[in-house]
């Protein structure tokens, strides 16, 4: 009786130790897929931060232009005096809108994010984004 007793107790000794083994595995496999989503997590925040970045950029240019779209408008619309010559108003130097077809030349001429900042006119994050969307590679 007591050899069953104790076959039975080394068998279910065996079997916690299969069942810990295989919940060690499952961890251990676990915590790497947790890696890799934290990892996709991450680029997909750099990717949502490069994006509204570059919503609020394209926002102020439409801003831009809208006012000066109005300004043109309202010198078409105003009706000619021809007693006194208006002088032409005179502009802020706007920001020239380089073309985001130039950037991504740029960066497929190899240029880095430093680079596209300060001759572009870019955010950091804009520029992250347009080097990972068209081939830049570089971080």
């Amino acid at each position: 009786m007591t050899d069953y007793l104790i076959w039975g107790l080394a068998l279910g000794e065996l079997f916690i130790l299969a069942v810990l083994l295989r919940l060690v595995g499952s961890k251990k496999r676990l915590e790497r897929e947790l890696k890799v989503l934290e990892e996709r997590l991450q680029r997909s925040n750099e990717d949502l931060a490069g994006l509204c970045s570059a919503a609020v950029a394209v926002d102020r240019r439409l801003a831009a232009n809208d006012n000066r779209l109005n300004t043109i408008a309202d010198r078409v619309n105003r009706p000619i005096q021809a007693a006194a010559p208006q002088p032409h108003p005179v502009q802020d130097d706007p920001v020239p809108a380089q073309g985001y077809e130039d950037v991504i030349q740029k960066i497929r001429r190899g240029a880095d994010i430093d680079e596209l900042v300060r001759d572009c006119g870019l955010t950091r994050d804009e520029a992250l984004l347009l080097m990972r969307l068209h081939g830049g590679g570089k971080r």
